[in-house]
């Protein structure tokens, strides 16, 4: 079992710093080891380590996009609530700069680090003759800048780095989200980083002078950029918010301050995805002389707050007092420092809080560390799994991308750099367009294989067959042969009606040449640009080799029906033209054919029973409206109904009925007169005729002219089309390989184009220091596994 409680870390351990027991069971016996929670330092040392590293050496959009936030602790109150004195109590010496103004105008990341004795930095002469000094020398680092300062003989030059940093000295006040980070390493200090947040300002607040407050404009800017970085920070995944409230601004009415509301707001629109854990700060405690019963600051300590009480909002887990006076930052031994600050905050708080109450009250700079301390071990060990995780799929994609980035290389590595994005080339394509591609409902494979046959099918249906209806009723009413069965078998007739429906259909069949066309032109310049987007004028050279220069365009369907009679063959350098002439002149063959291939079709043939079983039997299950429309009836629930539903019969014998129909009402209706039942029979039937060529002939091209275009525009990629008696058996890949290296002189140029820009190795060197900075991320955790495993186990029991 593990333990862990506030009063067991003031009982225990050396100074005030707590612990952790974990019981051991080992061969039949129990035995307890002891954990401070300094026994973790490699743990809060790693997370300083992802802290920096995202901080400094990955973009904002790597972070956002793999999700590397790691745990933080960010300091938020008002301007002046004592935030940057909060600070310099916790680590030991007063760095910041003390102005009449706002000095806190970014972000400032302050890491403490605990080093060994034999690593520490060594004091200075003047330190070590002062024999009463206690307080233990330290470093103070900018690793932007790499300036060093010693602690504490050099803490005027930190403050005035800080000013120079910060903008402090500027009349004119700006924020900004750019941190400023700087690292404390000491024997003496506390392994932990802090970022403290610019004050928000708010309008009310007069404090910092008229010179920052000269209009209402002002303060409304000066606030909503303070907000803005204030709920940036609080909204990061993983974040510990620590909340400063000043004393002084307390009794003054802080507790109904607009920042409480708005952090409530951003604190529970962020708890609908992820936990926050949030602890407050009441400082400048020793400004204050009494505290009355009805004091805020005496309920918040307490836990006597109202429930309808805007503090309860934040949910804040533990209200902590810290005193940060300039006597107690001044002192040089921490233990009389601690006892200064504990004797202020008794002071104070023994006029309002009993003191059986008081000595249970974790209060100092002490407490507050091991409360924040304990708080982060525990968000750490909770995310460090999946940041882990994140941080080795980020790793996978930058080894991914270096091997695409150019590099120097031989002519001889270029020739295999060429032949693997070859490769790539070709493995986009099939992943693109091939029958074993991408399945995702918009991607171009679904374009080509699922909605343009759809699309054409739909087309073809939408067709009207129609000619002049007039002109043809009349036709079959002066004409005597109609009286021997309404036979319109004759060549004349069947090529008349075949040539029409064909140039129906022709626009269909051109449409969808055109669509696929285009979805493969897009799936061919993705690929190209996958496999040689890193080498712009390779990449240029190899498009030109397809015929893809810049502004190639498929040709509108009814442009290519315009130019037909003035095609040529494209010349086999313009591989994708080629392709698609292929397909036209194939579709535009297997249409010419149908005028005579229609004579020996089945339906055609046995026009006359077709007519009287199935498509006029459709019609007596039906009742006519008194305009003669009807719609077609549910197909039989038989094997002979199910076939006739595939085979669209049903649907075929209402568009028969409905065009006889309509024929019949068009013709009355002009020519105002009745036509009798025989002639309307004769009529219904040349109609029928025309809708069952049209059938044919839709079914036929259904069947065909898809899988026509796509064995030349698809395949042909990868095989090679005949196209008329000529023969073009190189896929892309071929293509490219025997036109690009197998001529000397291209080949020169090739590998001049394969040598990296001077662009080309920054972005190497950006991506080289991602990998480093990622790869020592990876170590850093594999060294702390043990530490992680044992926190892991104490907060899981």
């Amino acid at each position: 079992m593990a333990t862990f409680s506030i009063s067991q870390l003031s009982q225990y351990g050396d100074s005030v710093r707590g612990f952790i027991t974990r019981n051991v069971l080992s061969r039949g016996s129990g035995e307890e080891k002891l954990y401070t929670l300094d026994d973790f330092g490699k743990v809060l040392d790693l997370n300083d380590k992802v802290l920096q590293e995202t901080s400094d050496d990955l973009s904002e959009e790597d972070v956002k996009k793999y999700d590397l936030d790691p745990p933080r602790v960010v300091v938020v109150g008002l301007t002046s609530a004592g935030k940057s004195s909060l600070l310099e109590r916790v680590v030991g010496y007063p760095l910041f700069p003390v102005l009449d103004r706002v000095c806190t105008r970014q972000p400032f990341q302050l890491s403490m680090k605990r080093v060994t004795a034999n690593t520490s930095v060594e004091p200075s002469p003047e330190v070590k003759e002062e024999k009463e000094q206690r307080r233990p020398p330290a470093e103070l680092r900018f690793p932007a800048s790499g300036k060093t300062f010693k602690l504490p003989e050099e803490t005027e030059q930190v403050r005035r780095e800080i000013t120079v940093l910060q903008q402090s000295d500027s009349e004119t006040v700006t924020f900004s989200k750019k941190e400023i980070r700087a690292v404390v390493r000491s024997p003496g200090s506390d392994t932990f980083t802090f970022t403290d947040l610019p004050g928000v300002f708010m309008v009310s607040e007069m404090k910092m002078g008229s010179s920052f407050a000269k209009s209402r404009a002002e303060n409304a800017r000066l606030q909503d950029e303070t907000m803005k970085i204030a709920r940036h920070y609080v909204q990061k995944p993983n974040t510990i918010v620590l909340v400063v409230i000043s004393a002084t601004d307390w009794t003054h009415g802080m507790n109904n301050d607009p920042l409480c509301g708005h952090l409530c707001e951003w604190l529970e629109e962020t708890r609908k995805t992820h936990t926050v854990e949030v602890y407050g700060v009441i400082t400048k405690l020793d400004m204050q002389a009494t505290l009355s019963q009805n004091s805020p600051i005496r309920k918040v300590l307490t836990g006597q707050l109202s429930e309808d009480h805007i503090l309860h909002g934040l949910k804040v887990k533990r209200w902590i007092p810290v005193v940060s006076s300039p006597a107690i930052l001044r002192q040089a031994d921490r233990e009389i420092a601690e006892k200064m600050e504990n004797e202020a905050i008794y002071k104070c708080l023994r006029t309002c809080i009993p003191t059986s109450v008081l000595k249970d009250l974790p209060m100092g700079r002490g407490a507050l560390l091991r409360e924040l301390k304990f708080a982060l071990l525990k968000t750490i060990v909770k995310t460090q799994k999946g940041l882990r995780e994140r941080i080795s799929k980020f790793a996978g994609d930058v080894e991914r991308k270096l091997e695409t980035l150019p590099k120097p290389a031989t002519d001889t590595e270029k020739r295999q750099t060429f032949d693997l994005r070859l490769k790539v080339l070709e493995n986009t394509l099939r992943n693109e367009v091939d029958t074993t591609g991408t399945t995702s409902t918009n991607s171009l494979r679904m374009q080509l294989l699922v909605h343009a046959p759809k699309k054409f099918q739909r087309d073809l249906q939408s067709c009207s067959l129609r000619g002049d209806v007039q002109a043809e009723v009349q036709q079959i009413l002066n004409q005597s042969a109609l009286e021997a069965g309404g036979s319109f078998d004759s060549d004349m007739s069947f090529k008349v009606l075949s040539d029409r429906i064909i140039r129906s259909y022709q626009a269909p069949c051109m449409n969808l040449i055109e669509s696929c066309a285009n979805i493969i032109l897009k799936a061919l310049k993705r690929a190209v640009d996958k496999a040689f987007g890193d080498y712009k004028q390779l990449k240029v050279l190899v498009l030109r080799t397809l015929g893809l220069q810049t502004g190639t365009d498929v040709k509108k369907g009814a442009e290519i029906l315009g130019k037909l009679g003035d095609a040529k063959t494209p010349s086999p350098d313009a591989m994708f033209e080629l392709l698609r002439h292929s397909a036209i002149s194939k579709v535009m063959a297997l249409l010419d054919a149908h005028s005579t291939m229609i004579n020996f079709h089945p339906m055609w043939r046995n026009f006359d029973t077709l007519h009287q079983k199935i498509l006029m039997n459709q019609e007596k299950d039906s009742k006519k409206s008194s305009s003669y429309l009807v719609s077609s009836t549910p197909p039989k629930a038989s094997a002979e109904g199910t076939l006739q539903e595939i085979l669209e019969l049903p649907a075929l014998a209402a568009r028969v009925r409905n065009e006889g129909y309509n024929a019949i009402n068009t013709y009355e209706k002009s020519a105002k007169m009745a036509i009798s039942p025989v002639d309307r029979a004769k009529i219904c039937k040349h109609f029928a005729r025309v809708e069952v060529m049209g059938y044919i002939i839709r079914m036929s091209l259904v069947g065909s002219v898809y899988p026509m275009i796509i064995r030349d525009l698809r395949d042909g990629l990868f095989k090679g089309v005949q196209c008329g008696l000529m023969k073009f058996d190189f896929s892309v890949t071929r293509l490219l390989r025997s036109r690009l290296l197998f001529d000397a002189k291209v080949e020169k140029k090739v590998l001049t184009c394969l040598d990296p820009s001077s662009e080309d190795m920054e972005k190497r060197k950006k991506w080289e220091k991602k990998r480093r900075v990622l790869q020592d991320l990876q170590n850093e955790f594999e060294k702390c596994q043990e530490d992680l495993h044992v926190l892991q186990e104490i907060f899981d029991s």
